[in-house]
């Protein structure tokens, strides 16, 4: 269904005290800068710039107190994004100059997921597919927090070369895929990124600044792995013939850091 913009113009204005509804605007209000321009243009630049500064900015910070800035700033930009709030339920793309949001039930939409991924699953990593069923027995187990999730904007691309943490603000750049959902995804996908970039995970830091964790970031965090497993996001990456020597490595790490982290599923199930 399509809400009444009116309905949206009001929570958007609320949220961000801005009279205006239109991405350019929510994102100038929440980060102090413009977003990329979306489209084709904008796509391959922002694929250039990961291939130029990815080294870069996933390069672990050199002191404890770079590590806490850089969490806190990340955190700061995320908080102030997910408070832009719209009613719980409903989801969808925050379109350029649309915003069409429909009641999804998140339920259903991650036990969809969960079977698009089993393809690839059962032709790399057969041995997941056992926890399958467990997996989705603790979804249903958490339909009540899933479907009681507030929903909020996502910037929908949290590749850590978007995020820009300066000395005083953080910006967010290429808002190719920004839409509305529960924050709990966007959280899980900072995570992911963590963790393959360095086997870690988001600081104590982060949610300091950022506030409590939300409810669903665990369950979200194992079947955003297996949908980017399922669709095969590094593959297209490993054997691009412009990428140096350095970079295939890389990519190919994160790809092996991403089985490494779907092998140890059934542990990971343990602590849901």
């Amino acid at each position: 269904m399509h809400s009444p913009p009116q309905t949206i113009q009001t929570i958007v204005r609320k949220s961000l005290d801005q009279p205006s509804v239109g991405r350019d605007d929510a994102a100038d209000a929440i980060h102090g800068a413009p977003p990329a321009r979306v489209g084709r243009r904008s796509r391959a630049a922002a694929s250039r710039r990961r291939r130029t500064d990815h080294r870069t900015r996933l390069r672990p910070p050199g002191r404890p107190r770079d590590a806490r800035r850089l969490a806190a700033g990340r955190a700061a930009a995320f908080r102030r994004l997910h408070a832009v709030r719209f009613p719980s339920g409903l989801s969808g793309r925050f379109g350029a100059d649309s915003l069409n949001l429909e009641a999804i039930d998140p339920v259903e939409d991650l036990h969809a997921r969960i079977a698009a991924a089993e393809p690839r699953l059962e032709a790399s990593l057969p041995f997941v597919l056992p926890q399958l069923p467990r997996l989705n027995a603790i979804i249903d187990a958490h339909a009540d927090s899933l479907r009681q999730a507030p929903t909020a904007l996502l910037h929908g691309d949290v590749f850590p070369a978007n995020i820009i943490v300066g000395p005083d603000r953080t910006t967010l750049i290429d808002w190719d895929f920004p839409r509305v959902a529960d924050p709990a995804q966007e959280v899980s996908a900072l995570d992911e990124w963590m963790y393959l970039a360095g086997g870690g995970y988001l600081a104590d830091a982060f949610f300091d600044t950022y506030g409590p964790r939300p409810p669903n970031t665990s369950l979200y965090r194992i079947t955003g792995a297996i949908g980017w497993f399922g669709r095969g996001v590094f593959n297209g990456w490993e054997i691009d013939s412009t990428l140096d020597e350095a970079r295939t490595e890389q990519v190919t790490g994160w790809r092996d850091s991403l089985v490494g982290y779907l092998t140890d599923l059934g542990d990971r199930l343990d602590e849901l």
